[in-house]
């Protein structure tokens, strides 16, 4: 092998290494695919040079895409057709690695949007559009998660709303800001003036806790939807122990919000096995309504516990659960997890 066909060599395959190296780097994710096609030239052509230079009297024939090829191309293309069957398995791989690095950087600008807008004291502003975004569970065709903005009392066609009660389960009156009061106003049997006549929902979950002060964190009650049959076509309303109240210091979020979110899961499913077609759930943001917890956090951890219990229950009768966003950093925060997900497909 001469000097000359030694040194291309090596130029070859040390050019193909450093592209190599180079495009595994995160920053080139979305190319990686992309750039493995000029990796494969040099490295065939490197192989080539150096098997035909060191063994002049090789042969390879063969056929590639209805030509015939021998020698040093022969070779050359079965080493390049090999390489490309085995990168087209690794290609869905690299758009997943590419789709994680994309939304952590979006999550990270996120982040800072929120710290800068809290920093700046402006008060997150209500959605009045109630608008819908959802994504499949990766590998299970029959459920779905997303989020759904805007004010409760707007969301219709979901068969269960739950309630993010406090471990007394005495809903709130129906003057103050809190999903519990809308539930029950909207629930409420009212007359011509808008005044309640039949407190409908609040008596009902009175009477499940005759004989009890209060429940343990994360117990859930089932009521009926009382008007809100009617008014939002509304199946069930599930009550879950998700704040705890404290004299002087007033509620605060229970420690294990995935346990909430297990129990309400399961009650549905066990509902829904006694006859009751309950298909779509929309699940507040337990516990953030006063102000005392980690928005995003809690977001993650609500997000999190219901995609185990999807995995876990695969046989679940239903078929999405939403996230209720209020306001517009609501959004951002469950539409930045719902996309930095890995066990959700991306939309299309």
């Amino acid at each position: 092998m001469s000097p000359l066909h030694l040194t291309v060599t090596a130029v070859l395959t040390i050019s193909g290494v450093a592209l190599q190296i180079w495009s595994s780097a995160p920053s080139q994710n979305e190319r990686q695919y992309a750039l493995q096609l000029p990796v494969i030239l040099l490295y065939s052509l490197a192989a080539a040079l150096f098997l035909f230079s060191a063994f002049p009297e090789s042969l390879t024939e063969g056929r590639a895409l209805g030509f015939g090829l021998g020698g040093a191309a022969g070779f050359a293309a079965f080493f390049m057709l090999a390489s490309f069957a085995w990168l087209a398995k690794t290609r869905s791989r690299d758009e997943l690695a590419a789709r994680l690095l994309k939304v952590s950087r979006e999550n990270a600008a996120l982040r800072r949007q929120l710290l800068s807008e809290r920093s700046l004291g402006e008060a997150p502003r209500p959605l009045a559009q109630c608008t819908r975004y959802e994504l499949p569970l990766r590998g299970d065709r029959r459920h779905r998660i997303g989020m759904v903005t805007g004010n409760l009392a707007n969301v219709l066609g979901t068969d269960v709303w739950i309630n993010p009660e406090n471990t007394r389960m005495e809903m709130s009156r129906v003057d103050e800001p809190t999903i519990s009061a809308t539930i029950r106003y909207h629930g409420a049997r009212r007359d011509h003036t808008g005044q309640i006549s039949h407190d409908t929902i609040a008596l009902e979950l009175a009477q499940h806790m005759a004989g009890r002060s209060h429940l343990s964190a994360g117990q859930v009650l089932a009521t009926g939807p009382g008007e809100l049959q009617e008014s939002n076509q509304v199946r069930r309303v599930l009550h879950v122990a998700a704040v705890e109240g404290e004299p002087g210091s007033g509620y605060r979020q229970v420690m294990d919000l995935g346990r909430c979110i297990r129990n309400i899961l399961a009650e549905v499913d066990r509902i829904a096995g006694a006859g009751e077609p309950l298909r779509s759930v929309v699940l507040p943001l337990l516990g953030t309504g006063g102000g005392n917890s980690d928005l995003i956090k809690t977001v993650d951890t609500l997000l999190a516990a219901t995609v185990g219990y999807f995995q876990s229950h695969p046989a679940s009768p239903i078929r999405i659960v939403y996230l209720l966003a209020y306001t517009d950093v609501q959004a951002a925060a469950c539409r930045a997890a719902l996309d930095r997900e890995p066990e959700l497909y991306p939309q299309g």
